[in-house]
């Protein structure tokens, strides 16, 4: 994590601006359109748009003062934690106690509701621990990775809800009944789905772009929001499965849709999807022309949107069977249909991480030789390996120092890794902050390293 002073400055960068307009205008379009669709709030849509709206509202504000508590005022940090993480509660329990159960359980029940969400809760974990130790030079922290998932859990559904419900109401009334319906359905899931995850991810870079350094951060941050939103949709058809088919049949079918989303298609679908589009955000992060950032993120989106239409597309024109190769037939359509953007996702992760290892090891040795105590020459290829680095914390704690000891010289590590990227940052002009924030990373070292047991 940077350092607060490292960003301090006295006024908003644009892009802030930018991140506060498109949050106000997803804003405006749920609340008009729940004025507008206020006579079916008897519907699914309409509730929820009733819900949904609060949500969104209690999220963006909790992300907000999250920032605020780490990026800008630390005076003020546990009072806005505290606000945050009350609002964050609450727009979790409004999801999952009402949204979820009165809108997609149906018939199935609370408790129903709650053993699904139960169940994907250890792979989600699971997948977010995996996803976060990706970037092995330099991990991205817990807080802003957990307000990833949670846009892409409940944000993002949001807005799928809006977006897919009216464009079946006028497709419907457009379209007739056949293959261009089916396509029509088939291409929605992938537009709105993908645009409302895009979206969780491009304000997390607007917002907090400090955090946000290349490709690698990108392809974690999006990974994150398709994890998330993965796991509302998991619970969403698991419930709706048992309220069609019953307890009996239900549970074998709910059973079968938690495998094929999170055991088999945990990093496929969802995750490799947005991934992508974190990935054309993370690239846009190091380009200089404004016309190739927005090529970067546009086809980003248009990838992620593609695989994702490509998949419903598959499934809605040749669906699953019922026979005894149905088993078989999950594991071929995700490795097939899946794998390769899951396979895009993993070249442009190692890409990512290997250009990213020799900039830091290079701006390690830069700030080593410059003498100003922050790194010392022997530390270099200790910083440049995670390797190296964890067998560090460990001697330290082996020294008797204990735990304490441990993250001491854990937190002295991530700061000088800190520093490193901003010099890296710095050499390429990526960074609108001054250069008083470079020596303030510094300063924060040398307390660190004074804190530290030699």
């Amino acid at each position: 994590m940077a350092a607060q002073a490292a960003y301090h400055r006295q006024g908003r960068p644009a892009r802030y601006r930018i991140a506060a307009g498109l949050v106000g205008v997803v804003l405006l379009v749920l609340a008009v359109t729940a004025v507008f669709d206020y006579r079916s709030f008897a519907d699914v849509p309409g509730r929820a748009l009733l819900f949904g709206l609060p949500v969104v509202v209690f999220i963006g504000l909790a992300t907000y003062l999250g920032v605020e508590a780490f990026d800008r005022d630390p005076g003020r940090r546990r009072r806005h934690l505290l606000l945050a993480g009350g609002l964050l509660t609450a727009a979790i329990l409004l999801w999952l106690l009402i949204l979820d159960v009165f809108v997609f359980t149906q018939d199935a029940g609370p408790v129903v509701a709650l053993v699904c969400a139960i169940a994907c809760l250890p792979t989600t974990a699971f997948g977010l621990w995996l996803v976060r130790r990706l970037d092995r030079n330099e991990k991205e922290p817990w807080r802003l990775v957990l307000a990833a998932a949670a846009w892409g859990a409940i944000v993002a559904t949001s807005l799928v809800i809006l977006g897919e419900s009216l464009w079946e109401e006028v497709s419907v009334y457009t379209l007739l009944p056949g293959p261009g319906l089916e396509a029509s359905t088939a291409f929605s899931a992938g537009l709105f789905e993908e645009l409302a995850k895009g979206l969780a991810v491009l304000l997390l870079f607007l917002a907090m772009r400090d955090e946000f350094d290349d490709v690698v951060d990108g392809i974690v941050y999006g990974a994150a929001v398709g994890l998330g939103f993965n796991f509302m949709e998991s619970i969403a058809y698991m419930t709706c499965l048992f309220s069609i088919c019953g307890d009996g049949a239900g549970a074998g079918a709910a059973g079968v849709q938690w495998y094929a989303r999170q055991v088999l298609g945990l990093f496929f679908g969802h995750a490799s999807y947005t991934a992508l589009i974190g990935a054309g955000i993370g690239i846009a992060r190091q380009l200089s022309s404004r016309r190739a950032q927005v090529l970067a993120i546009a086809s980003g989106w248009l990838i992620a949107i593609a695989g994702h239409f490509a998949w419903d597309a598959w499934l809605t024109f040749f669906p699953i069977s019922h026979s005894l190769f149905a088993l078989v037939e999950i594991h071929l359509r995700t490795f097939l249909m899946d794998g390769p953007f899951t396979a895009m996702v993993a070249v442009l992760l190692l890409l990512g991480l290997r250009l990213e290892g020799r900039a830091l090891e290079r701006q390690l040795g830069a700030e080593a030789v410059s003498g100003s105590g922050a790194i010392m020459p022997y530390e270099v290829p200790v910083l440049s390996s995670p390797w190296q680095r964890f067998l560090a914390r460990w001697r330290a704690m082996d020294r008797g120092a204990g735990f304490r000891e441990y993250g001491r010289v854990g937190r002295l590590q991530n700061a000088q890794l800190d520093l490193a990227m901003e010099r890296w940052h710095r050499e390429r002009k990526e960074i609108d902050e001054p250069l008083a924030a470079e020596e303030a990373l510094r300063q924060r070292v040398l307390r660190l390293r004074r804190q530290a047991t030699p």
